[in-house]
């Protein structure tokens, strides 16, 4: 019988592993913005102001977009995102650890309920290379489901909602161990 997907192990966080060539880089990036700072000091003053705007403000629109969203969907919860599937064919695995992945990526301030139907892009604000990069390996790693080969699943390349996510992993092998 199958372990209930409420038992599913978390995501298990590798080490980071700098090396040393990315040392030797962000060693010369701090000596070159030093140089530019001393030689600049006004202009490199005002560059770093300005990124720093930018970047509150984006902080702040993004949080107001995300708690926004968590206001209007607060009666949903993973139950109404499970319904969304049939889950004597979908792993139930496969779509806990959709949501609760995707959930932990959007941040801890506001626990956002996830729809299938939500898209990346524009719902979610999730970009591809996120998505590809973390989001997909740490759905595989608690799943069990291997990301060999995935050209031949029929989902691929065309996972544009989060429906789309569960059913290409459901559609991919486990993985040997």
């Amino acid at each position: 019988m199958k372990i209930p997907s409420r038992f599913m192990p978390k995501y298990a966080h590798a080490k980071p592993s700098t090396g040393s060539i990315a040392w030797i880089f962000l060693v010369i990036l701090a000596f070159s913005f030093i140089y530019v700072f001393w030689k600049y000091p006004q202009v490199t003053s005002l560059v770093l102001v300005a990124l720093l705007i930018l970047a509150q403000i984006e902080i702040h629109r993004t949080r107001k977009a995300r708690r926004a969203l968590a206001l209007s969907r607060a009666e949903e919860s993973i139950c109404d995102f499970a319904r969304a599937f049939d889950c004597r064919v979908i792993d139930t695995w496969i779509v806990r650890a959709v949501y609760e992945q995707l959930q932990e990526h959007l941040g801890l301030e506001y626990r956002i309920p996830i729809r299938s139907t939500d898209t990346f892009g524009k719902d979610l604000q999730i970009d591809s290379e996120d998505l590809d990069m973390d989001i997909v390996q740490e759905i595989a790693q608690r799943t069990g489901r291997t990301l060999e080969n995935p050209e031949k699943n029929p989902y691929y390349d065309k996972i544009n909602t989060v429906g789309d996510l569960v059913y290409f992993f459901n559609a991919q092998p486990k993985a040997t161990r």
